[in-house]
Formats: C-alpha cells, structure tokens, sequence
C-alpha cells in the first residue's frame, strides 16, 4: 500500500513539473473573425495624406483575404475635437484604425490572418515609414473589455518625465524586440507633433475692451464652431426635443494662418472690431500628441503584442530582458492584461483553497470525524493530475476559464470519494471489517461512479474537442474538467481504500473480543 501511494505522489509531483511547459494568458484566444488594425502615420500628417496611405493599406487588404472570405472593411480616420473624441484610440489626425470582418467560411482563422497580414506588411516596401507605429490586434469583445479596451496585451509602463522616459523607451523597444514572440513592439506617446502656440496679449486686448477668453473664442470658433466653448441649446416647443445651437465658420480646405490672422475679434464691451493679428503672436513649437497618466502620475507606454506564443512567457523573458537595461533610476512595470491575468490567478487560486476547506468543513459535520473528509479531499490533487497532463498534451493554456474548471471539479471529484466511504461506513456498522467494507463499497457503488463518471465526460468532451468556431473560450475549461475526471475515477478506487485501511481502525473486533471474554467470565461460576 505504501509502495501504491508513493508511486501516486510522484506522479503528483511529476505532474507539477508540467506546469513549466503550460501557457499562461488572461482568456483563451478566440476567432472572433474580426482584425483590428491601428496605423501611426507620422505625427506632421494631415488628414488628406493619412487618407491617402489608408487607401494604400486597404488596397493590400484586399490582396491578402480573398473577397469571399471579408464581409466588409472599416476605416477611421482622423479625431474630432469634441467629445466623441473619447470613443476612438486615434490621437490626431495622422492616426487611422482598419477594422476587419471575416466571413464564417474563411480558410483561416483571424490569427492565422492576422499572423499573414503583419509578415506582409512589414515586408512590403510601401509600408515602410508605417510598420514602426503599426499593430494588428485580433481580441474579440470579451477580450478587450477584460483589457479596458487596451490593444495590446503587454504594457510595459515608465514612470518618468516624458523628456526622460522616451530614451528608456526607446532603449526597451530595441531589447524587447528581440524577444521570441513579441510583436508590434511600439512607443504609444510621441512628442513631436507640430503645434502653434497663440499668445494673448493682455493689454492689447483690454484696451479695445476684450479679455483674454474673448480672443481666445473668437479663435476656437474660426477653427471648430462656439460649441466647444459656449454650449447653448435650443429646445423645440412641438417636439420638446433640444438641439445644440453654434455658429460656425464656412469650411475652407485652404485656410490658412493668414486667413486667421484677419479674423476679427469681437466682443460685448468692444466698439469697433479688431484684426485677431494685432492681440495675439503666433509661435511654431512641438508637443506630446497624447498623455497617459497612471494615478496622478505621467507614464510612458510601450505597448507588446503576442504572436504564437503565451503571454505569461513572453512577459517572462521581458521581465529578464528588462533587468539588462539601465532605467537611470526610473520605474518600469508591466501592466495591462499581463498583471490583470497575475491578479486574476491570485483570486482564483485563493478560490480554489476557499472551495477546498468549506467542502472539508461541510464533510466534518456530515461523518462526524476529521479524518474521514482529509481522506476525500486527497482525491483533489488526484485531479490535478489529470488536468496538467491534459493540459500540456493538448497545448491548452492556463487561463482564467481552466482555473475555473479545476475549482469546478473540487466538487465533482469529492462527491466520488462520499459514495465510497458513505457506504463503507454503513458496512461497519452492520459488522463489518475495515477491509472488507472499503472493498465491498468499491464493487458496488463502482458503477455509479462510472455512470456518473460517463454522464459527465461524454457531456463535456465535444466542448474539450473545440468543435464549432468560436468555442475555444469554453474549451480550456472542459478540457480541465475532464482531464481531471479521467485520473480522480480512476485513482479514486485505488487511493481512497488504500488511506481507509490506514487511518480508520477495526474496533468492532475489539468489541468481539471482550463479549466474547464476558461470556466466558459468566459461565465459570
């Protein structure tokens, strides 16, 4: 029996050791049959000559997927100074998101295409200025809300002034580039996007009767429209329904500063109208295109994308990767989905040991004994086994949804282990030994456990298989689920007797031996 369970626990503790060879990610990958492509053109770019290199990058699209297998291409392109602004990850004008529908009858899957179109991208000699500031992202709806809409799954974050933070960036982006499987390795902030800077002269336009916010009004509205700094509304008195009422400028692709310089500045307390150019100086400079900021303090993002491998290993060899690089005393971190799916394994593990000892303390009361559940909750690594083995063998990462299962199967395999020795328990109170009860119990409750066994695995294995798209965000959970099924069955039988007959003692032969010695004593007289 020793000799038994010995070779059990290392067969424990060898399953352990599969656990260097197993993935790890937040959610499992999922064809979603949708491609996202970000494109940065450089920061000096109107909106004109970023729809131009659009054109240039949908053209290629088209190339690459056959028009049987896209349903349709979506490009944005360009912001608009308002607040719709915060709905859309361009930062200017220079920037473009291409969104890709795959139809159900494709040849390939989105990774595999997205895999195609980067590889192509980069080689192209078109596309040379882009393919730095270029990423295709190919996480469904679920994927991207669990990342906060981030589109990149590493996010290694700099807390640093700008000014610092981009030669640390730079330096990072050439070390991480090297690394087996990280892609579209970028810089998300830039600064050097052209700017003019308008200066109000003060006293200028107090003395024609204006303030600083009235010259600075009459230039957003030349620009935009007085919506952005004076909201007014108009409510419909049939309808009830309001409307935003603004005075805007006729467009004029060629609007120039000159033309803005001859603006009039108008105000309430002004009595004639002044040219714009005799208040205020114009001055050319450069700036960040984008802040991020973590809390309250700036950051600078370099943004890692994942090809044909894990992102927990991948973050790994970053981590080393790192460590070579001088931060001059600057604090690096890794952010985004990589430290949610850390956070989210701290959870669930403690899930799993919570799942664990209610189980235990609910069995106490229901045997009346201590040892009796610590025998059934040694079925619980028994599973374990399983699901490590089966994860390994079928390349399935660890992930949130097969965590899920192993604390799902907590439960399942326990319930085997209650057949077992529930019904051995009722054995010896009818007289019967240690042994031969835990035997009697195994051949007879070995059916059900088999039938509930089967009713369970036939029910999951179409979900472990990962027949129909889109079902691999389930599939890491059935496999686990059933990889743990086949090896706690199976060693249930086996270990459970084997600690039964170690732990739990023959009294009732003790209870034999002194009516029998009663008995005797009686008779003498």
């Amino acid at each position: 029996r020793m000799i038994v369970l010995a070779m059990v626990g290392l067969l424990f503790v060898g399953s352990l050791t599969l656990l260097r060879g197993i993935g790890q990610e937040f959610f499992p990958q999922v064809d979603a049959g949708q491609i996202t492509i970000q494109i940065r053109c450089s920061s000096d770019t109107r909106l004109d000559a970023t729809e131009a290199q659009i054109a240039k990058v949908e053209q290629f699209i088209q190339e690459m997927i056959p028009e049987a297998e896209r349903s349709m291409i979506v490009s944005e392109m360009g912001l608009n100074p308002d607040w719709s602004s915060a709905y859309t990850r361009n930062a200017g004008q220079q920037d473009a998101v291409i969104r890709i529908q795959l139809t159900d009858k494709r040849q390939f899957t989105s990774q595999e295409y997205a895999i195609k179109l980067r590889k192509a991208f980069n080689a192209d000699p078109r596309f040379t200025e882009l393919k730095s500031q270029t990423s295709f992202d190919t996480s469904g709806i679920v994927s991207t809300a669990l990342n906060y809409g981030q589109s990149s799954p590493i996010d290694i974050q700099i807390e640093a002034p700008p000014e610092k933070a981009i030669g640390l960036a730079q330096r990072i982006v050439a070390e991480v580039a090297t690394v087996p499987g990280a892609v579209d390795v970028r810089i998300a902030q830039r600064n050097d996007a052209p700017t003019m800077l308008i200066k109000v002269n003060r006293q200028k336009a107090a003395s024609v009767g204006l303030t600083a916010r009235d010259v600075i009004m009459q230039v957003v509205t030349a620009m935009n429209s007085s919506i952005a700094v004076t909201r007014n509304f108009w409510i419909d008195p049939k309808s009830g329904n309001q409307y935003f009422v603004a005075v805007q400028y006729a467009e004029d692709p060629n609007f120039k500063i000159e033309d803005l310089k001859n603006v009039t500045a108008t105000g309430t307390k002004q009595k004639s109208p002044v040219p714009l150019s005799t208040l205020v100086d114009f001055e050319q400079n450069v700036s960040e295109v984008e802040l991020n900021h973590r809390g309250l303090r700036r950051v600078t993002n370099v943004l890692v994308n994942v090809e044909g491998r894990d992102i927990g290993s991948v973050a790994t060899d970053i981590r080393e990767k790192i460590k070579d690089v001088d931060t001059g005393g600057m604090r690096v971190s890794l952010m985004g989905e990589y430290a949610r799916m850390k956070e989210s394994f701290s959870s669930l593990g403690s899930g799993l040991l919570l799942a664990s000892i209610l189980v235990y303390l609910l069995m106490v009361p229901m045997f009346r004994s201590f040892v009796m559940p610590l025998i059934i909750m040694f079925t619980v690594p028994l599973g374990l086994i399983g699901v490590l083995c089966t994860l390994y063998v079928t390349n399935t990462t660890l992930n949130v949804q097969s965590e899920m299962g192993i604390i799902f199967l907590v439960g399942i395999v326990v319930s085997n282990g209650v057949l077992l020795l529930d019904f051995a328990n009722k054995l010896r109170k009818e007289g019967a030994t240690v042994e031969d009860a835990v035997v009697k119990a195994c051949t007879i409750r070995f059916k059900p456990i088999i039938m509930t066994f089967l009713a369970t695995f036939l029910d999951l294995l179409p979900l472990a298989i990962g027949m129909g798209k889109g079902s691999e965000a389930i599939t890491p959970l059935a496999r686990a689920v059933v990889g743990g099924l086949v090896t706690s069955t199976a060693l249930t039988l086996i270990v459970v007797p084997i600690l039964y007959t170690l732990l739990i003692r023959n009294r009732h032969k003790h209870k034999h031996h002194q009516s029998t010695h009663d008995g005797h004593a009686h008779q003498a007289p």
